[in-house]
């Protein structure tokens, strides 16, 4: 009986072992079992196959080949949320999302739509130019790796002749975009892949650069030694973190978390972490975050908040936080959470926004989504070269100015006009960068004869320069440059050369076909028409431009109209688009550690501060422009030197300087520093060419003379003491702001009060002067057309605590845009229009200028505008100049541009030169000659 007993119970085990094996083995070996997706590949027109057609899952090496027949079959072992993805050569790429639940097999069929009037290889490669290349150069370092990343030498695009790009600027933001007519073939020799990458989005701007695509992954055949290239990689991407994350193995000897307070603006934070640590910045761990599981392989993480995370195993070059060397990344959920499966993989990437190290990330070091590390985490690769990191960083910074001369050589006592383009090495930071032009001319032996300095408004320069009536003729050089520029050494510094003739000579010149653009994208046709009267000819002229593509963005140009016979010489100038060779030079870094020169935002004042001894040399300085049309406070340093930038006006003005005690008593001395020029270096450009007798007898405009009759100047933009216009829905004059904020978003958060909307839209937390290195003090602020004044008790900010969002109509930021209210908004502008207007405040407040120390300070040149003939009785002298305009400006709206002007009838041959920069930084370089006497005989260049 017991042997019985002990029988059943053996079989009785055996049986549950069975049916163990059977529940493990049917009932789990089916997720172990790769998933099967099969269909079929065809032309959707008509519905023939399409074999060797490529079927990918996005993102990983998994795919296959269409056969004969087009079918195809991919075997998938352990994704179940993927992009599925077919493509053919001439036809549009289709992908369809797929989601695998309690299934081993699923049928996808793909109907591609074959691509009409598609540019072949050899098309596509003739299209390209110089501007081309340039952007590419951008494109490169945005799309494939950072300049400082080792990785970008081990990275080359294939077939770069697929890429079109393009540039806008659209609500004062600037933005660079690049789209593909067919796959982007990427080897990518550091981690060892073939890409082939089709780009859906691709868009740069201020904040950053954000793309998208469908990617196909090959391992390289021959690759080895790159196991540890991959492992490290991928130890620093964002996927290893969130996974670690959801599967809970956040070592916090690896990772710490903090949650970033909102209330604590970016520009309140310091650089002293210990500070920042309770304060604006909360230690957290994964508790604090509600993760849950949707479904089988879909998991929800709660991002309510900004979060800040340290990786303390990534060393790093942190210029964040003082003495903090590891990799630190910020996180952002704007929906206030984001999905991802169980291998750390975001199901849609623009719910979570990254900055920081995992900013970094970028095709070069994108891992497949089905690579696994294949061993323990060892010492992780370079992600960056040190000795690139500071240079590159001040490369992006770069200026120079391009200017466009009236003529090409002058006589004593003339008038040179010019019209200038800023070239920017990274057209992203224009707006933040020099709005302030100098221009010297000196002579052979290196003696400067005059300086003047001009307004630079959106990149762009209109000027006039004197030259002497004493000067003896020769050959001259004008010299351009930025105050920030001068940080570059000789690279920020642009020279001109410039013969100055006797009025008995003319200069011959034999270069007018390299002056010419002969790969410009931009046509231009010119249309006329002369009409001779009794004394003098009257022209009308038509400048009609086009672009190849459908979108024309437009630009700004310069004409000028001169009269051939007294200027054989045109073109010894170099043209802008030799000018932008230099945006393909190799990078430049700073000739000093730090920036020694300052961005100008306008007219600058600098000096030092004087006490008694003993006495703090820091302290904040009052600066008012004439009778309070433009203020500022700015902080002397401990060494009592002080500099402030944002004055606009022109010749001079009296400008206030003080430091204030408590009752509004001046103390100590203020004194001005001289400013120095830079040193002329032994470099002297020269021009080729001959003299010839001048048989021709003409008049010869001077600037006195300019000045006796109408002229006009550039705008000057100044904020009133009292109350500005009633233009509300005009913005009081001041332009279109960079951020509005509406109703609806104050009907949002009605209860909240002004400073912590502001704070919630804007960057970081705060204003945000988006300059380089400069301290800035509190934005400007105008309560229903009248300007606030901070007291010592009450700042800005705390003055818009008073006011809640119910209270509020609208709130306009101007950041980048600024500028326009003078030395006052240099830390920006906020315009606030009330809904009763009730607050208003008094604006009707005097200047008490006895506690002020007075200084003159000479401001921008005057502009007088080219004579306007037209408006002349009688007979007209010859010209050598017959019409100049600096800046015409032409959009998709007005492609044609007429200009008419009146001139000698004398003049029977015209040279009409137009030059000038496209919106998308496409140069014009263009040249025309005009016969009067046979205007059907033309010769354009």
């Amino acid at each position: 009986m017991k042997m019985k007993r002990i029988l059943i119970f053996y079989r009785l085990n055996i049986f549950i072992l069975f049916l163990i094996y059977n529940i493990f083995f049917f009932g789990f070996h089916s997720n172990l079992i790769a998933q099967t997706i099969a269909g079929r590949v065809f032309d959707a027109n008509t519905r023939k196959p399409l074999p060797f057609a490529n079927v990918f899952i996005s993102n990983t090496t998994l795919g296959a080949t269409s056969d004969i027949h087009g079918n195809y079959k991919i075997s998938v072992p352990t994704l179940q949320n993927f992009e599925l993805a077919a493509s053919f050569i001439g036809y549009y790429t289709k992908s369809t999302r797929i989601d695998i639940i309690n299934s081993t097999h699923i049928n996808v069929d793909f109907e591609l739509i074959p691509k009409i009037d598609q540019l072949d290889e050899v098309v596509l490669k003739a299209r390209r130019d110089k501007k081309w290349e340039r952007n590419l150069k951008r494109f490169e370092k945005a799309f494939l790796a950072l300049p400082d990343d080792p990785f970008l030498q081990k990275n080359k695009i294939l077939n770069p002749w697929v890429l079109n790009f393009e540039q806008l600027k659209e609500g004062g933001r600037r933005y660079f975009m690049a789209n593909a007519q067919e796959p982007i073939l990427i080897e990518n020799n550091a981690l060892g892949y073939q890409i082939e990458y089709h780009l859906q989005h691709f868009i740069e701007w201020r904040r950053g650069v954000h793309y998208s695509g469908l990617v196909k992954f090959e391992e390289m055949d021959g690759e080895s030694d790159i196991e540890r290239e991959r492992n490290s990689t991928f130890r620093g991407s964002l996927r290893y973190f969130i996974q670690s994350l959801i599967q809970n193995k956040i070592d916090t000897l690896e990772f710490e978390m903090y949650k970033v307070n909102p209330r604590i603006s970016a520009s309140e934070r310091t650089n002293n972490f210990g500070q920042e640590l309770g304060r604006s910045i909360i230690r957290i761990g994964r508790d604090s975050l509600y993760i849950c599981e949707l479904s089988e392989n879909r998991i929800r993480v709660e991002l309510p908040y900004k979060v800040e995370v340290h990786n303390l195993k990534i060393p790093w070059l942190s210029d964040y936080y003082e003495y903090i060397n590891n990799s630190i990344f910020w996180l952002e959920a704007p929906r206030g959470f984001f999905i991802v499966d169980e291998s750390g993989v975001l199901l849609d990437p623009s719910q979570l926004v990254r900055s920081g190290f995992v900013g970094r990330e970028r095709m070069a070091r994108f891992l497949p989504y089905d690579f696994e590390p294949s061993e323990e985490f060892r010492e992780l690769t370079a992600v960056f070269d040190s000795t690139l990191v500071e240079k590159l960083k001040w490369n992006s910074l770069r200026e120079r100015p391009h200017l466009s001369l009236n003529k090409s050589f002058y006589e004593p006592g003339e008038v040179l006009w010019f019209s200038g383009h800023m070239l920017y090495q990274n057209p992203m930071n224009a707006d933040t960068l020099s709005r302030v032009l100098y221009v010297d001319l000196y002579g052979k032996d290196f003696e400067l004869l005059k300086s003047e300095k001009f307004e630079i408004v959106n990149g762009h320069v209109s000027g006039v320069f004197e030259i002497p009536e004493t000067l003896s003729p020769g050959d001259f050089v004008l010299r351009a440059y930025t105050n920030w520029s001068r940080n570059y050494g000789e690279d920020g510094f642009s020279f001109f050369p410039v013969p100055i003739l006797s009025p008995d000579q003319l200069a011959l010149s034999e270069t007018l076909e390299e002056w010419v653009d002969p790969e410009g994208d931009i046509d231009v046709h010119i249309e006329w028409d002369f009409k001779p009267s009794q004394w003098n000819t009257k022209a009308e002229l038509k400048i009609n431009l086009s672009e190849p593509y459908p979108d024309i963005k437009g630009g700004i140009f310069n004409v000028s109209v001169l009269d051939v016979d007294l200027n054989p010489a045109i073109g010894l100038l170099p043209s802008i688009s030799n000018a932008m060779e230099w945006l393909l030079e190799s990078e430049t870094g700073l000739s000093y550690e730090t920036p020694k020169y300052p961005i100008e935002y306008g007219i600058s004042v600098k000096g030092y501060f004087i006490d008694r001894p003993k006495r703090p040399l820091s302290v904040p300085l009052t600066i008012v422009k004439g009778e309070l049309e433009d203020y500022g406070i700015v902080e002397s340093d401990s060494n009592g030197y002080f500099w402030a930038t944002g004055l606009s006006f022109t010749d001079s003005a009296t400008v206030s300087i003080a430091a204030l005690n408590s009752r509004r008593k001046r103390f100590g001395k203020v004194h001005l520093a001289p400013s120095l020029l830079p040193v002329v270096k032994h470099f002297y450009p020269r021009l080729r060419y001959q003299k010839i007798a001048n048989p021709f007898s003409h008049s010869k405009m001077s600037y006195a003379d300019l000045l006796e009759g109408e002229f006009f100047e550039l705008d000057e933009f100044t904020v009133s003491s009292a109350v500005i216009g009633d233009a509300a829905s005009d913005n009081y004059g001041y332009g279109d702001p960079d951020r509005i904020i509406g109703p609806e978003q104050l009907e949002r958060w009605s209860d909240l009060t002004l400073d912590r909307i502001i704070s919630m839209y804007m960057p970081g937390g705060g204003m945000g002067l988006y300059n380089w290195g400069t301290e800035a003090g509190s934005p400007l602020l105008i309560v229903d057309g009248s300007r606030f004044f901070e007291t010592e008790t009450e700042s800005v900010m705390n003055y818009l605590s008073t006011f809640i969002a119910s209270e509020v109509e609208s709130i306009k930021v101007y950041t980048f845009s600024a500028p326009v209210f003078g030395l006052q908004g240099y830390a920006g502008a906020i315009l606030i229009e009330t809904k009763k207007g009730s607050r208003r405040m008094n604006g009707s407040q005097v200047f008490d200028d006895t506690q002020f120390e007075k200084f003159k300070i000479r401001g921008f040149t005057k502009v007088p505008g080219f004579p306007d003939f037209e408006k002349q009785d009688g007979v007209i002298f010859r010209q050598s100049a017959v019409y100049w305009n600096p800046k015409l400006e032409w959009d998709k709206d007005k492609t044609s541009i007429p200009i008419s002007f009146e001139m000698s009838s004398q003049t029977k041959r015209l040279l009409i030169k137009i030059e000038g920069l496209s919106n998308d930084n496409d140069p014009i370089s263009k040249i025309f000659y005009v016969d009067l006497d046979s205007p059907a005989a033309k010769r354009e260049l």
